[in-house]
């Protein structure tokens, strides 16, 4: 994971938004290794182990992480930068693993950081993170830049929190069968997908206060 990912990331539990707190334990160059993050407020904590941060309440297990090669089709990646607005440098894009072959092209193209969710592609490196969730994404209300979510079963789960989690302008793509969240707009379809602007929303303040168990 990359050390500057960090500052994006939340506790997924519900309760004043907070930055989580990094307890490192082994670094290769700005990539966190092994480590721990921890939340001020609730105490939940969140391990990386082998660079991936683990953001589900199952049990640490590297067989839940489905394997994909890299995308070599160049139209495919460029297809994808363009449905993302990814027209400049700067912010962090959200893959599940309908997009992650994707996701080595696309740090190519600018994003600040690319990741992808229950996905491994190839290694971790300090373009492209891998996190394991369950139903909520963790980061900050419109804390990224954008989010793709290609397959059915995780955009169902994932639909509400990637919604708050896009910026305003920023990008969100899903499975047809979805509806459109409120808040966003319908840009554009075709027959497998839909793409969608968020409006413009406020950034909630951070709670610099922690709390006793």
């Amino acid at each position: 994971m990359f050390i500057e990912l960090v500052d994006s990331l939340r506790c997924v539990e519900a309760h004043d938004d907070t930055w989580l707190v990094a307890a490192v334990t082994r670094m290769d160059g700005r990539h966190i290794s092994e480590g721990l993050l921890g939340c001020p407020i609730c105490r939940r904590e969140y391990p990386i182990r082998d660079g991936i941060g683990w953001f589900s309440r199952s049990p640490i297990d590297p067989v839940r992480l489905t394997s994909i090669f890299a995308s070599t089709d160049t139209d495919r990646v460029m297809r994808a930068g363009a449905l993302l607005g990814l027209t400049d440098a700067g912010g962090v894009v959200v893959l599940d693993d309908g997009w992650a072959d994707c996701a080595e092209g696309l740090a190519g193209l600018g994003p600040s950081h690319v990741v992808t969710l229950n996905a491994r592609v190839g290694d971790a490196t300090e373009q492209v993170s891998m996190l394991v969730v369950d139903d909520r994404l963790p980061f900050a209300r419109a804390g990224v830049r954008a989010v793709a979510l290609g397959s059915e079963s995780s955009a169902i789960r994932l639909i509400g929190s990637a919604t708050d989690a896009v910026r305003g302008r920023g990008r969100l793509i899903a499975p047809i069968a979805l509806p459109v969240p409120d808040g966003v707009t319908e840009l554009a379809r075709d027959d497998s997908v839909w793409v969608g602007e968020r409006a413009i929303v406020g950034t909630p303040p951070i709670a610099l206060r922690s709390a006793r168990r």
